[in-house]
């Protein structure tokens, strides 16, 4: 009994002092900065290949992926470069352009059922989530696509 009253009279100290809040927060704080460290990590542009495939897809986890299937004879994947990658400045880094290059990695293109170019894919939680944007209809129209993320 002494000692119940001994431990709760240490407790009621912690408390008043502010030990204990203190302590409590103590293990928090670094699962919080590493999280933050590893979400601040992730690139904001990557180019994918089938030996990065699997990290781009865990990075959706933390963040929304687009997939951007281009090509660099593509003319409407040129024009939409530009405002991609406006757009993801201006959206610091809160989606991550992936750019999937069609005649080096077919096999990504086939696994996603891509039949044209240009071909945003919103990746999210490692997969297909809402809608895709195929062709290019200007910079407002790409615009409204990223703001639905």
């Amino acid at each position: 009994m002494i000692r119940r009253l001994a431990v709760a009279a240490s407790a009621v100290a912690l408390l008043f002092t502010g030990a204990a809040a203190q302590a409590a927060a103590a293990p928090i704080a670094p699962a919080a900065a590493a999280q933050a460290s590893a979400a601040d990590s992730i690139p904001g542009v990557v180019d994918v290949t089938s030996a990065n495939y699997a990290q781009v897809m865990e990075w959706s986890y933390t963040k929304p992926v687009v997939l951007d299937f281009t090509a660099s004879w593509c003319y409407w994947c040129q024009r939409q470069k530009p405002y991609l990658q406006k757009y993801n400045t201006e959206d610091n880094g809160s989606w991550i352009w992936a750019r999937v290059d069609v005649d080096r990695n077919p096999d990504l293109a086939r696994r996603y059922g891509v039949r044209g170019i240009p071909a945003l894919l919103n990746i999210q939680s490692g997969r297909e989530a809402g809608s895709r944007m195929v062709g290019y209809d200007g910079p407002t129209s790409l615009r409204i696509w990223l703001n639905n993320l």
